[in-house]
């Protein structure tokens, strides 16, 4: 079937105007100002206080001869100790512990091998909460490591009458693959522009502060312990109240974190689509996600059909209208994702930048698929 010249015209204007405007529902492109402002926010507390960092390190002996000295020696003139909360029988563990055990700044404990029907990640982070002597908590991984010594001075700096939580960042090393570090900020951002917009939803990162009494006074993670993982995020659910949660973005608050495993990159993911369903604000978080990426594969789809019909049918004029549509969304994406990678200290080619978009839904298509057809008991504690 040819169309007619009118029609035409009407297509190819449709596809300009997608080409120019589908590239601004980008998450990249909505980077909030006050985002942008925490990243370069160099300002110093007037008064830091007493800070309780709590890692509850699992068969990760090797993380934890690395990375413990690194907490252990922040440049933090007021007192703060370090909880190790390790599970019993680890015995790597305990050795290195023990090598540490006249330091004045550490304390360590163990969970009982018995402790069931209840996740142990979160037994072990709640047992660090209660044997901490400070009201403000920091958790963290033991895969993870501060970038300086500066750190826990950074994150602490935003303690305050005010403020309840502060949301850190952590990305991964260098040795991590393009997709992943790209995925991961990708999703960053989201979560950043609620927590500055709104009321946050979840944490993506291992680096989050908060206080004790908050803790204890709404009974840690009840409601939600027989869940295995999700700790980061079902405490920001859970506690975040808006205008009470600080972002701390500045780079000498970040932590890197090591490449993780391919059975825990997908558990990651796995294990979020269980715990969604339990967390407060969901729908909102995924319906612009999902929003911005039907708007991006609507685009291409609507390009290549143009460009597709017009090979068919001879129409060059079409066919150029449709290679200028394609050159316009491309360019346009990249100037934005170059952007928003500067701004985090990225290092991802941006050829590759397309790709890694169009994939993103496809990807998480493929863990729900392995999220259906997965035993849903693996994701609790309670096997009834």
């Amino acid at each position: 079937m040819t169309l007619t010249y009118d029609i035409l015209l009407i297509i190819a204007v449709v596809m300009m105007v997608s080409a120019i405007i589908t590239p601004l529902l980008n998450g990249f492109f909505r980077i909030p100002k006050s985002v942008r402002n925490a990243i370069n926010d160099e300002s110093q507390a007037k008064e830091l206080q007493p800070v309780s960092i709590i890692i509850t390190p699992h068969e990760n002996a090797k993380e934890l001869e690395a990375n413990l000295p690194t907490f252990l020696s922040q440049d933090y003139p007021v007192e703060y100790e370090v909880i190790v909360v390790a599970w019993k029988g680890d015995s790597e563990t305990e050795d290195i512990l023990k090598r540490y055990k006249d330091h004045p700044r550490l304390y360590s404990t163990f969970i009982p091998e018995t402790s069931r029907y209840m996740s142990r990640k979160k037994l072990a982070i709640t047992l660090g909460v209660k044997a901490a002597k400070n009201e403000w908590l920091l958790i963290t991984d033991i895969e993870c490591t501060p970038l300086s010594d500066q750190w826990l001075k950074t994150m602490a700096r935003n303690c305050s009458d005010g403020i309840d939580m502060v949301y850190g960042y952590t990305n991964y090393d260098e040795e991590t693959s393009p997709y992943r570090r790209f995925e991961r900020l990708h999703t960053d951002i989201y979560l950043f522009r609620e927590t500055a917009k709104g009321t946050a939803y979840r944490h993506n990162s291992n680096n989050l502060m908060f206080r004790k009494s908050l803790f204890i006074g709404q009974d840690g993670f009840r409601g939600n312990l027989k869940y295995l993982r999700g700790e980061y995020d079902f405490m920001v659910n859970k506690y975040a109240q808006k205008g009470r949660v600080a972002l701390e973005l500045n780079h000498l608050g970040w932590l890197k974190e090591q490449e993780p495993t391919n059975k825990g990159w997908r558990n990651k993911h796995l294990f979020y689509m269980e715990n969604r369903k339990h967390l407060k604000r969901s729908f909102w978080h995924r319906f612009i996600m999902n929003l911005d990426q039907l708007a991006l594969h609507f685009n291409y789809i609507l390009i290549l059909t143009c460009a597709l019909y017009a090979i068919i049918t001879g129409n060059w004029l079409l066919a150029g209208v449709a290679g200028a549509a394609l050159i316009t969304t491309c360019v346009l994406r990249l100037i934005i994702a170059k952007r928003a990678l500067s701004i985090f200290s990225e290092d991802i080619s941006l050829f590759r930048i397309p790709f890694y978009e169009i994939s993103l839904i496809w990807n998480y298509l493929s863990y729900k698929i392995k999220y259906i057809r997965a035993d849903k008991y693996d994701f609790i504690s309670h096997k009834l």
